[in-house]
């Protein structure tokens, strides 16, 4: 054999130049598609196109094959390979020092520096039994590592160095199954233990992404449990039954309360959620949640109770049903009903803004078909009002039944012909009653040019009333006959445009929009779902003054209205936009809510106006306002802006304003929110509204967050007026060990309502945000998550 001289470093181990030389003439000779085995015959070694077994069949996985220093044996019956040795087959390469296989038992055996990957999986350590067909073995005294899956290796956050771990032996059944006995599992990178199980046996089941530890122990910066017989946890984000980790909250309300939830995954398609929550001021609280998806439905049913309430000695409950189906011949459904026992249940026992905030809980069904060019829906609807003893409301209307009917078709001349009907019987027990019709058709005339479009449309809307509990100067029997027409038109201008540099594509679409609706007396019906609608940019081009049925606003006015546009010319996505807009008047306007108020009897409304979009580099800008000509005054404005130069890099600020009316107070406040690295992976995280005219804090949050790369912890405290009269506190801190469990209470929902922009120090970057003011997107239902 060839002495060993001039070494050349590969992988720790020396090589000599004619073992080097050798590894040249195979790859040569593989590159000519020749397979490598090695036999004792003639005079000396010679390559051959053989396998290191016997021959695959058809359908079966690829051979294997060898590259050594040294190869010795007989191809089909045993091989050995000395000296940096390696084995080939397919996803899986091993390793070593030695390696020897023997066909008959199609095992290979190799000691010394021993290293196998599987794929994208490695496990390193001084000897290996293999069974290479199988793609099975055992290792001694490994080391192992575990590369991220697709969705990732981790539960709810993806650890970007994946699992490793060592120990006393390790079993794996390709990459698939992997046993520990005597090891340890973590997500942290080499060279950083900060937290990790040590168990007697450990099973990773790679494939259905669960992982089991027995008589394991976990250890977080040298704090360590007591032994647990048993420990779970998932490998991914699939769903498994089992208890959750324990949630721990503060508050003053409910005093320090702690929260076991138990995950029951019935089915793919069901799963349950039990969760005993013992609140120090309160008492023990049952939580449960069932969730449901079918081919035709989707839905989740929650129930809570807590029988005895220490602080009111009563028993409280709450109850949620949201189910939403679709069914073949266009029909579809829709329930959402919620209940709870009191006026103050949100308010004492939940710990977020808009729950416990809310006023009214909606308690509705409806069934719906569309049928092409027609549709219609059929719902029942009444609300619970949660009544704030300081600031009383009137309970909204039931209504008991309600069917509405949409119908548009298209004809040959060109003409839109359609209709819009309804019918609703209002209940309420203290107010006025009735029942509302309506139909409303229409005929419009589209002419649609790539430059411009001209809408004229003439329509007759239809109304009658039967009323009960009457004021007795109030006819029970009304009718409302009014025509409409309206000609709507605009132009589409474009052009190129540099912004900072870059190239955008710049719109401009000038709109006219003339409405004439004569004046009907309206003073004798009442007002079931009617108020006056909010002026904005929409509104302008609407047929209606009011939202609601119960009035139609007598109308001769012109709006003029322009929107202008940023759009990136490859993607057609839209970067700012800007629009202005007024509404002038010909005549004065006599339909008033009630005989009280006031008719108008200016020549033009507020002149609206509003900017957004990205207006520089990391900037995004948001604005709109609404000013009075008669009045020399702003009636309301608002303005924000969002600085992000990097991931989990965000400040905000934002001013609202609104003039006090007759429907609500004086509105001054000012929003800021950020989050902002500290130091070496600290975060500050704060959010303050102050309302100037009440002179108080509304909201308040302020908290950290520490990224050590394998584990975070988030603590924050938050403050918020739920009342009038009442002000709860509460405070969150959280332990997030990535691909193991988040330990504590989860403050992350507040921390995204709160800062716009805000994003998990762990979560993927490319996630992004465009919200500029605070407290949007919150749609969990009434309830809440647990």
């Amino acid at each position: 054999m060839a002495q060993r001289s001039n070494p050349i470093r590969n992988g720790g181990r020396a090589r000599t130049r004619p073992a080097v030389l050798a590894r040249i003439v195979a790859a040569l000779v593989l590159a000519l598609g020749l397979c490598r085995g090695a036999t004792a015959e003639g005079q000396g070694l010679q390559l051959h196109r053989t396998p290191l077994g016997p021959a695959p069949q058809s359908g079966e996985d690829v051979p294997a094959f060898v590259i050594a220093d040294r190869i010795e044996g007989v191809a089909g019956v045993e091989v050995e390979a000395v000296g940096n040795a390696e084995l080939h087959r397919g996803a899986t390469t091993l390793f070593a020092d030695r390696i020897r296989y023997v066909s008959e038992f199609d095992e290979a055996e190799a000691v010394g520096h021993v290293r196998i990957r599987l794929g994208e999986d490695e496990l390193t350590g001084p000897r290996l039994r293999l069974r290479v067909t199988d793609n099975a073995g055992v290792i001694d005294e490994p080391t192992y590592a575990i590369v991220p899956r697709e969705h990732g290796i981790t539960g709810r956050a993806a650890a970007p160095t994946g699992a490793r771990g060592s120990a006393k032996a390790a079993r794996f059944d390709g990459r698939d199954s992997l046993r520990v006995t005597d090891g340890t599992f973590t997500t942290c990178k080499p060279g950083q233990d900060d937290w990790y199980i040590s168990a007697g046996e450990l099973d990773l089941d790679l494939d259905r992404e669960v992982g089991t530890a027995r008589q394991a122990r976990l250890t977080f910066l040298g704090m360590t449990t007591p032994a647990l017989p048993a420990l779970d946890f998932p490998l991914n984000n699939r769903r498994k039954s089992g208890f959750l980790a324990p949630t721990f909250a503060m508050s003053n309300s409910r005093g320090w309360e702690v929260v076991a939830p138990y995950y029951w995954n019935i089915a793919p398609n069901y799963d349950a959620t039990i969760a005993p929550r013992y609140m120090r001021r309160r008492g023990l609280q049952l939580l449960t949640q069932f969730r449901y998806l079918l081919p035709t439905s989707v839905g989740e049913a929650r129930m809570e109770i807590l029988p005895d309430d220490k602080a009111t000695n009563e028993s409280r409950w709450g109850v949620s049903l949201r189910d939403t189906s679709v069914f073949p011949g266009g029909w579809s459904s829709n329930i959402n009903y919620s209940r709870v026992s009191d006026d103050q249940y949100f308010r004492d026992l939940s710990g977020r803004l808009a729950v416990a905030t809310q006023l009214f809980l909606p308690q509705e069904g409806s069934v719906s078909y569309g049928g092409g060019w027609w549709s219609s829906t059929l719902r029942l609807q009444r609300y619970q009002t949660l009544q704030d003893p300081l600031n009383p409301v009137t309970t909204p209307y039931a209504r008991l039944p309600q069917l509405t009917l949409t119908a548009l078709r298209s004809t040959r001349a060109g003409f839109d012909v359609g209709a819009g009907a309804e019918v609703v019987a209002f209940d309420h027990s203290t107010l006025v009653q009735g029942e509302r019709s309506t139909v409303y058709p229409y005929l419009a005339w589209p002419l649609m040019k790539s430059y411009g479009f001209v809408r004229p449309k003439i329509g007759v809307s239809a109304t009658y009333y039967n009323l009960r509990n009457a004021d007795p100067l109030t006819p029970t029997s009304q009718s409302r006959v009014l025509p409409i027409a309206s000609v709507d038109s605009g132009l589409y201008f474009e052009r190129d445009v540099q912004w900072f540099n870059r190239d955008f594509l710049q719109t401009l679409e000038p709109r006219a929009y003339y409405l004439r609706v004569p004046y009907r007396d309206q003073s004798q019906i009442p007002l079931f779902d009617t108020a006056i609608a909010d002026l904005s940019y929409a509104q302008l081009f609407s047929e209606n003054y009011y939202v609601g049925g119960d009035r139609i606003s007598d109308a001769n006015q012109l709006t003029i209205a322009a929107v202008s546009r940023l759009l990136r010319p490859a993607s057609g996505e839209e970067a700012v936009r800007a629009f202005v807009g007024q509404r002038y008047y010909f005549a004065d306007q006599r339909v008033g809510l009630n005989s009280s108020t006031p008719t108008r009897t200016a020549n033009t409304a507020p002149i609206i106006g509003g900017l957004s979009g990205q207006i520089a580099p990391h900037w995004r800008a948001e604005a709109a306002a609404q000013y009075s000509w008669s009045g020399a005054e702003f009636d309301r404005f608002n303005i924000g802006a969002r600085y992000s130069p990097q991931f989990a890099k965000v400040v905000t600020a934002a001013y609202r304003y609104a003039r006090q009316t007759t429907a609500q107070p004086e509105i001054r406040q000012i929003d800021v929110a950020a989050q902002w690295p500290l130091w070496r992976g600290l975060y500050g995280l704060a959010r303050v509204n102050y309302d100037f005219f009440g002179r108080q804090l509304v909201e308040s949050l302020a908290g950290i967050e520490y990224n050590a790369d394998c584990w975070i912890v988030r603590a924050v405290v938050q403050s918020f007026v739920s009342s009038s009269e009442k002000r709860t506190y509460q405070f969150f801190v959280q332990l997030e060990l990535n691909g193991l469990a988040r330990i504590g209470t989860d403050p992350l929902e507040a921390l995204r309502r709160n800062i716009p922009g805000y994003m998990p120090t762990n979560a993927p970057s490319t996630t992004t945000s465009t919200d500029v003011f605070p407290g949007r997107g919150e749609t969990t239902g009434p309830f809440g998550q647990y």
